[in-house]
């Protein structure tokens, strides 16, 4: 079990990192469109880029400046800001120590929902509006599996959680 929460520790503040990452990466962008900053250059063909801020050195490439195609860049780097937040979330759980708790439960519950209400709905959604040609389906379903996996471990854990109860009542 010690490298279970060792891999897990690890684990946690890589997806923590990205986390961290992508919604300061969503700030960055909404930010710069909305207001037009500086940060933000449109190019030719209607094309633009997003600076690093404070710098002329280009972080997000964007293939059309309308409203729609970046309400979808802002839409998409936020979902996964959020997946990789609940995904560390999930990885803390394992280095809780008791193992089975309500908040583990509930991380599993957050993270299962995420993937299996909201990723379908946002990608399709955007299946249809979108100006990429992106494998949406395939992103769908890979949310899916992972979904269904975070459901399964949400059962065990309520299961352990149960187990733990009933222990602690007979001691």
């Amino acid at each position: 079990m010690k490298l279970v929460r060792i891999i897990s520790a690890f684990l946690f503040y890589m997806a923590r990192i990205l986390a961290i990452g992508y919604l300061i990466s969503t700030f960055h962008l909404f930010v710069s469109t909305a207001f037009k900053l500086p940060t933000l250059k449109i190019l030719e063909h209607n094309r633009f880029v997003v600076y690093y801020p404070f710098t002329e050195k280009g972080f997000l490439l964007g293939s059309e400046y309308t409203f729609s195609y970046v309400t979808e860049m802002v839409a998409t780097i936020g979902f996964y800001g959020l997946f990789f937040w609940l995904l560390s979330n999930v990885f803390h759980t394992f280095r809780q120590s008791p193992l089975f708790t309500k908040r583990g439960i509930r991380n599993l519950k957050l993270f299962c929902g995420i993937n299996l209400v909201v990723s379908p709905v946002l990608f399709g959604l955007l299946s249809m509006f979108s100006h990429e040609d992106l494998p949406f389906f395939g992103m769908i379903v890979a949310h899916a599996i992972i979904g269904i996996f975070a459901y399964f471990l949400t059962a065990i854990f309520n299961e352990g959680v149960g187990l733990q109860n009933e222990q602690d009542l007979y001691i």
